[in-house]
C-alpha cells in the first residue's frame, strides 16, 4: 500500500482536485485507492456524497489500515505541520504570492527528509510572470496540470475528469495523460527532494 499526502499550507492550490483525480487515475489502472479528506471545507467529501466517484472518500484516518492499494490524504489549508507520510504531492499555482508560500513549505518538507512531487496547477502561460515560474519549476522535475475548462465542467457535477460523462470534452485526453504521469511517479515512490529552488 502506497500513501501520499497532497499538501500545501496555502489554500486554493488545487489539493482536492489533485487528490480525487489521482485516485481516479489509479482506478483506471485497476488499483483500489482511497482519499482521506482532512480539509475543513470537505471538498473531496462533497464529491463523494454526490455519488459519482469510483472510490471511497473517508472523513478522517481509519482506525485500521484500509484494504487498498493507494491512500491519498487531502490536507486542509493552513496545515503547516509537515505530514507524516514520506511522500508528498505539493500542488502550487505559479503566481508570485502563491509560489512564495510554496517555497517556504517546500523547505520545511525537505528539512524533514520527505520525497516531494511538485505539481504546477492552473498556470497561464500567456502571462510572462507565470510562464517564467512554470518553466523554472518544470526544469527541476515538476509536473504541470494545464489550466482547462474541463475541470470546471467536472466540478459542476462533482465528477473527476476520468468520468465517462467527460469523455467528449475538449482536451480531456491531455489532462488525463498529465495525471497518469503524476500517478506513475507516486507509485514508483522514487521522486527525490531535489525539486524547485527557482526564484520567482
Amino acid at each position: 500500500m502506497k500513501t501520499a499526502s497532497v499538501w500545501n499550507p496555502k489554500g486554493g492550490q488545487g489539493k482536492s482536485m489533485v487528490a480525487i483525480n489521482l485516485a481516479a487515475a489509479a482506478v483506471e489502472l485497476g488499483l483500489k485507492p482511497v482519499v482521506i479528506d482532512r480539509d475543513e471545507q470537505g471538498t473531496s467529501m462533497l464529491y463523494h456524497q454526490a455519488g459519482n466517484l469510483p472510490f471511497e472518500v473517508l472523513p478522517d484516518y481509519p482506525r485500521s489500515a484500509p484494504n487498498v492499494d493507494l491512500v491519498l490524504v487531502d490536507h486542509m489549508a493552513n496545515d503547516r505541520v509537515v505530514p507524516r507520510p514520506p511522500l508528498l504531492v505539493m500542488p502550487v499555482i505559479p503566481k508570485r504570492s502563491q509560489y512564495a508560500a510554496y517555497v517556504e513549505a517546500l523547505k520545511q518538507a525537505e528539512d524533514a527528509g520527505k520525497r516531494i512531487i511538485t505539481v504546477v496547477t492552473n498556470g497561464d502561460l500567456r502571462r510572462e510572470q507565470e510562464r517564467a515560474v512554470v518553466l523554472a519549476i518544470k526544469q527541476r522535475g515538476a509536473f504541470e496540470i494545464r489550466a482547462s475548462g474541463i475541470f470546471s465542467r467536472a466540478d459542476n457535477d462533482y465528477r473527476t475528469i476520468y468520468d465517462p460523462a467527460i469523455n467528449g470534452a475538449y482536451g480531456v485526453r491531455d489532462r488525463r495523460h498529465e495525471f497518469s504521469a503524476i500517478l506513475a511517479s507516486v507509485l514508483q515512490n522514487q521522486q527525490g527532494k531535489d525539486l524547485n529552488h527557482a526564484e520567482a
